[in-house]
């Protein structure tokens, strides 16, 4: 879950974006930016410390992105550092995709099997999951190993634990809970 002040802040912009008739050139825009801080954990670190000055934040962000992002877009950034919240950039950025896969009707599956699965694999339960959810599905795969087996998928706040680990716990909690109640 996204910082509430993040995600108001994510509206405004998604807002305009709509009105102004720009929305797809935003939306390029915040995987951008996404892209950028994902990939700097430098960049990251210098929006949220209080010792580099707001001038020397922007002038990184102007050297950054002017030219290569909407003028709406650089606005935006501009005022988050403005408002003293440019803390706030990479949690406004998540907060945006989630509007943005909400308009669009999409889920983030995140999905974690003991080995890789292949892409026919990977397809299958892509649809399966579209077709349990309703919606489109977009899959973050990971690999666990120490699930031993099986998948876990994690839609919003649902879990569906299908992980040989899971299978052997829940077998040795009804052991237990048996070799109890026969004592007894």
């Amino acid at each position: 879950m996204s910082h509430p002040v993040a995600r108001r802040y994510a509206l405004a912009l998604y807002q305009e974006a709509q009105e102004k008739g720009v929305a797809d050139r935003i939306d390029d825009d915040m995987d951008t930016l996404r892209e950028t801080l994902h990939g700097s954990r430098e960049l990251v670190s210098m929006f949220r410390s209080p010792i580099i000055s707001r001038p020397k934040k922007e002038a990184v962000l102007n050297r950054l992105f002017d030219g290569k992002v909407d003028n709406l877009t650089m606005r935006f950034i501009k005022l988050l550092v403005e408002k003293e919240r440019e803390e706030l950039l990479p949690d406004t950025v998540s907060a945006y995709s989630a509007l943005k896969d909400e308009r669009l009707g999409v889920v983030e599956a995140h999905v974690r099997t003991a080995k890789p699965l292949g892409y026919d694999e990977a397809e299958s339960l892509r649809k399966a999951l579209e077709a349990r959810s309703g919606k489109k599905v977009r899959m973050k795969m990971d690999v666990e190993p120490s699930l031993k087996g099986g998948l876990v998928v994690r839609i919003g706040d649902k879990v569906f634990d299908r992980s040989v680990r899971h299978q052997l716990q829940v077998l040795s909690a009804q052991f237990q809970e048996r070799a109890f109640l026969s004592q007894n």
